[in-house]
């Protein structure tokens, strides 16, 4: 093959090749569906099975040949729960995306079974790939739709990148980079990776960005559709699973605004409105007074043109108060919105956090 141009990234190679040698090549990988077997049947698929795989060792040395014969090595003799077909199929997995999940026996477990599978350091984890295998903490609240199948296409993208050869890695690695540099600097994937090791950071962007966003490079689509016949799905997977956080998040952020706001405004309204009945509580004081002393006023006409005024005032400033206490009910009325989200969000999170469910 002619070296690519030096100013375009080259074609990524297909880094998981079908296994190409033995007996059943050619054939389809997988099976949709899990039927029950004569024990014959069972016993000469697993036959013809060892025989390909005794082919492959064989060959020549290839590893990535030889770790695709491994997964359906796997693939052939441990039929996955039906949750876990299920999930390949909400995922819209390639055969080549179904062999290499299904390889790395993918599981749902419950808060107690998690933290033995999976490290919890720090922060909230929803999954892990290690010792080649896939760990899903089964989130079930039905607000958190899409986490499971989001951390399950994540997890799987982890595999891929473990089966990749160093070439394809650097190739996709350059793509990944691209992109990656292209992302606005509040781009919250940002400052979580940067609290991964050094590195780690090729291996969880390459994760990141294959779940989270749409319109990549021509070249990593192509590497990304080997996984996932439609990675538009992957994507709205992983946005539904943070909707309703979000949803909260966004009105909290937009109450907080709001009473911070009107804070001020109901502080600057209330000095007004103090320092204005001191000035009338003044008046109508020496307004009383004056009306009991004799010739203090020219004219019946000037004491009622007085009186009137004061009276208006006085008027101005009740409806003043009613307007104040009103707007400071409705400032409180926020301020128990903004608590009541708050409790709303934080008990979502405890959904997300296995060491916050009972223990099981």
């Amino acid at each position: 093959m002619a070296d690519a141009p030096a100013d375009r990234i080259p074609t990524v190679t297909d880094p998981f090749p079908q296994p190409d040698e033995g007996p059943d090549a050619g054939a389809p990988l997988l099976r949709p569906r899990r039927r029950r077997r004569r024990a014959g049947r069972w016993i000469a698929a697993v036959l013809v099975a060892a025989l390909a795989v005794a082919v492959a060792i064989a060959a020549p040395w290839n590893p990535q040949n030889r770790q695709a014969w491994a997964d359906q090595w796997v693939v052939w003799t441990e039929p996955p729960p039906e949750r876990i077909e299920q999930l390949a199929v909400d995922l819209t997995l390639t055969e080549t995306g179904r062999r290499i999940f299904f390889a790395s026996r993918p599981q749902l477990d419950g808060a107690t079974d998690f933290q033995d599978h999976c490290p919890l350091e720090g922060g909230v984890v929803l999954g892990c790939y290690g010792g080649g295998g896939i760990f899903i903490y089964e989130v079930t609240d039905e607000r958190l739709s899409g986490t499971v199948e989001a951390t399950a296409a994540h997890e799987l993208l982890h595999a891929v990148y473990d089966r990749m050869s160093r070439d394809d890695r650097a190739r996709v690695d350059a793509i990944v980079a691209e992109v990656v540099a292209s992302l606005p600097e509040g781009d919250p994937n940002i400052a979580t990776v940067a609290g991964y090791a050094e590195k780690q950071h090729a291996d969880e962007w390459h994760s990141r960005i294959g779940t989270g966003y749409l319109e990549l490079p021509a070249e990593l689509e192509e590497h990304y559709a080997r996984i996932f016949a439609d990675r538009s799905r992957v994507v709205a997977f992983e946005k539904a699973r943070t909707a309703q956080i979000d949803e909260y998040s966004a009105r909290i952020e937009q109450l907080s605004a709001e009473l911070d706001a009107g804070l001020a405004d109901l502080e600057q309204r209330s000095a007004a409105y103090d320092a204005a009945i001191a000035e009338l509580d003044t008046d109508i004081e020496d307004f009383n007074r004056r009306a009991d002393t004799v010739g203090a006023f020219p004219s019946q006409e000037a004491f009622q043109r007085e009186r009137a005024k004061l009276l208006e005032r006085q008027e101005a400033l009740e409806q003043e108060r009613v307007q104040l206490n009103a707007d400071v009910d409705a400032y409180n009325a926020k301020i128990e919105e903004l608590k009541s989200l708050d409790a709303q969000r934080a008990e979502l999170y405890s959904q997300l956090d296995s060491r916050s469910a009972p223990a099981t």
